[in-house]
């Protein structure tokens, strides 16, 4: 049971990073589904790029928690952040038919760095209750 929750949360935050780079108008605050605070935030021109991080780090957490339950080794870690930033290519790559959105190395970059955030925060962790 508690695997399959976490293969629900891995959907489910793999269904947020396209959604909400999918979405029309890159302006979070325009749809009204994230507080105020939260909106001003995610819009600010100097965070666009970074607010793409915050999901990739759960994904990554999700993920390691996923690898440590299955017990695999150092190669699959590398494998499932590879795979990872391929689903930051790919909602970057999606964008390119959306005319108000653009392809971004930077969302790509800052994607990639809260994914490995998110695996390293749990695998470090994994290391430390082992011992």
């Amino acid at each position: 049971m508690r695997l399959f929750l976490l293969y629900g949360m891995i959907a489910l935050t793999i269904g947020i990073v396209f959604g909400l780079s999918w979405l029309p108008n890159p302006h979070l605050s325009k749809y009204g589904f994230l507080p105020a605070r939260l909106a001003y935030w995610t819009d600010a021109d100097a965070n666009m790029n970074v607010r793409t991080a915050v999901p990739m780090v759960f994904l990554g957490l999700f993920s390691g928690i996923w690898l440590i339950s299955r017990k695999y080794g150092g190669y699959w870690w590398a494998g499932i952040w590879l795979a990872l930033v391929l689903i930051i290519l790919i909602a970057e790559v999606g964008q390119l038919a959306l005319p108000r959105r653009h392809f971004d190395w930077g969302d790509v970059m800052w994607g990639a760095l809260g994914a490995l955030g998110g695996i390293t925060a749990i695998r470090m962790a994994g290391f430390l209750v082992k011992k």
